[in-house]
């Protein structure tokens, strides 16, 4: 999960992302009205994967003696074939080109981790302004985490064209469009982070192009760093169904945990390759 930094060279485009989403979200409603049938057919196509990250309510509260969890995330099964292509070429349709699967020792980056019953602990953070850029055709950061309610500036920094759709994963219906036709643009939107779930992030022109991103009503989530690492703390004491899921899972990983106050509680998990 990567907060938004306000970078010089972007601050005006920022700024006038924020007025066009104070005066009615312009750009979405701009970019739906010029939503093409040719890209809506090319995207309408579900993915078969859906992930349900709707927990029981939850209700933010002091919390004192708390616990942490502290775990890897490691790949299972035997190691994929070496790629012996070429690496594509920007935006070819070949993939993203930014998906941190695995690293040398089996550890796998770009899982998205969280406590699937988590009914009070921690407020969520104050900043909810994330970003989600798209340098040379892939989107960085590939995979990231969010808590609803949070507003998202997606920034393109190639002079490629672009046609950003999000849905929801494993189906079909469209939450908002975005068409970028050169760099340095910016469109704020509030639509992808309106409800939990997985929302899946796909180029119409160039079908190569992925991302993901896992809203919660809670703050107790993780994304994986590139070695498999994470951390989920601040946990009042207690039992909890931990979750791992990563791209090309039809259901996340499933364990059950028990957090002791003053501890960190350590859990590595295996995710199929």
């Amino acid at each position: 999960m990567r907060l938004l930094s306000f970078r010089s060279h972007r601050a005006v485009a920022v700024l006038s992302a924020l007025a066009a989403f104070a005066t009615g979200c312009a750009n979405d409603a701009a970019s739906d009205a010029t939503r093409t049938p040719r890209a809506a057919t090319r995207v309408s196509e579900a993915s078969g994967e859906t992930i349900d990250l709707r927990g029981e309510p939850y209700r933010p509260g002091p919390v004192t003696n708390s616990g942490a969890i502290v775990g890897r995330v490691v790949l299972d099964g035997p190691p994929a074939d070496a790629p012996t292509q070429p690496a594509p070429a920007p935006c070819a349709d070949s993939g993203n080109g930014g998906d941190r699967i695995a690293d040398a020792k089996g550890g796998a980056g770009d899982v998205v981790v969280w406590i699937a019953n988590a009914r009070s602990g921690k407020a969520t953070t104050v900043e909810k302004r994330y970003d989600l850029d798209i340098e040379n055709c892939p989107f960085v950061p590939v995979v990231q985490a969010a808590v609803t309610g949070s507003t998202f500036n997606v920034f393109n920094d190639d002079r490629e064209l672009h046609r950003l759709v999000f849905l929801r994963l494993g189906k079909t219906d469209t939450l908002t469009t975005m068409p970028f036709f050169n760099d340095g643009q910016v469109v704020a939107s509030e639509r992808l982070a309106s409800a939990p779930g997985v929302v899946e992030v796909r180029c119409a022109r160039h079908p190569g192009m992925h991302a993901y991103i896992a809203v919660f009503e809670h703050p107790y989530f993780a994304v994986t760093e590139p070695s498999g690492t994470f951390r989920i703390d601040s946990l009042p004491p207690g039992r909890y169904r931990l979750m791992a899921w990563r791209r090309g899972l039809s259901k996340p990983v499933d364990q059950e945990i028990q957090v002791t106050a003053g501890r960190d509680t350590r859990l590595d998990l295996a995710v199929r390759r």
